[in-house]
């Protein structure tokens, strides 16, 4: 193993901070949109995750599993996939 790739497996297992509905999360910054749900305390079965920059939304609906990259302070909101309850 190389230098180099030392220091990108160390990099994969460094921890960032990122808010899920408005409350911080320590994930890996490796990771999956189903783990962030999870360690936010959300049930995976019932929500998927949703990247919020700026004005954009970038939805992992169907791509829980998928690997992302996550940074520092970036924002996600937890959408249920449920039915919605009407009054």
């Amino acid at each position: 193993m190389t230098t180099a790739d030392i220091q990108h497996e160390e990099t994969g297992r460094r921890a960032v901070t990122v808010t899920v509905d408005g409350e911080p999360v320590e994930v890996a910054k490796h990771t999956t949109p189903n783990a962030v749900l999870g360690l936010a305390g959300i049930d995976a079965g019932t929500h998927y995750l949703v990247r919020i920059t700026g004005r954009h939304q970038h939805s992992f609906a169907g791509r829980g599993e998928e690997e992302i990259t996550v940074h520092e302070r970036e924002t996600f909101v937890s959408v249920s996939i449920g039915p919605t309850p009407t009054a």
